[in-house]
């Protein structure tokens, strides 16, 4: 087995391991095999990029829900606007299934890097949620790109790269002028959207983790 696959499934034995401990945790069943779910992880589909998700919040596309996974302590120094706070521990909690156990809306799930996200997509996907995506590199990313984004050098400017910058630009103006991030400096709370109302699937169990 590579490397990077004995990662992956490391990465989904101890998510799993800890979200059976985790309290008031939904009786649940994995009803995925590490075959199958090694194959959705290669497939590398379930990251958007943080331009993507500066763009969605800019149009306020209304099909998307961002869930910050880290602790409150680290949601409350600062975050992405309109973010909403389920900690890692709590994802598989029954009262937040409607977030993740949908199709209506495309969850995107980040932290710092993309670590604690890529293993709280593993355990979701793992219970063949589906919708949920990562913001890959997270919110050390997003300040990379949309806060304070880079220009291109001179030398290896494209059309491409000049317009990726000047759309970076433009968020960067739009999100610090909203004190989007850190909210402790901000007079309000970014609003959450509502828990979205769908009635939970109905699973069976097939292949398990063996």
């Amino acid at each position: 087995m590579k490397r990077r696959e004995i990662l992956i499934m490391a990465a989904l034995l101890v998510g799993a391991f800890i979200t059976m401990f985790l309290p008031n945790t939904a009786p649940l069943q994995h009803i995925m095999g590490k075959k199958e779910l090694l194959h959705e992880v290669n497939k590398q589909g379930r990251y958007v990029s943080t331009d993507e998700v500066a763009k969605a919040i800019m149009e306020n596309d209304p099909g998307y829900i961002l869930v910050d996974v880290r602790s409150p302590k680290e949601y409350k120094k600062f975050t992405i606007e309109g973010a909403i706070n389920i900690p890692f521990e709590k994802i598989m909690d029954e009262e937040n299934a409607g977030y993740f156990d949908q199709d209506i809306y495309t969850t995107v799930l980040f932290s710092n890097g993309s670590s604690l996200a890529d293993q709280a997509w593993l355990t979701l996907r793992s219970y063949d949620y589906k919708g949920n995506k990562v913001m890959k590199g997270g919110l050390n990313e997003w300040y990379k790109t949309i806060i304070k984004p880079r220009k291109p050098a001179d030398d290896e400017l494209t059309a491409k790269l000049e317009k990726q910058y000047l759309f970076r630009k433009g968020a960067s103006i739009y999100f610090t002028g909203a004190q989007v991030i850190g909210n402790s400096g901000s007079s309000s709370k970014p609003k959450a959207p509502s828990k979205p109302i769908v009635k939970r699937k109905k699973k069976e169990v097939s292949g398990g983790c063996g």
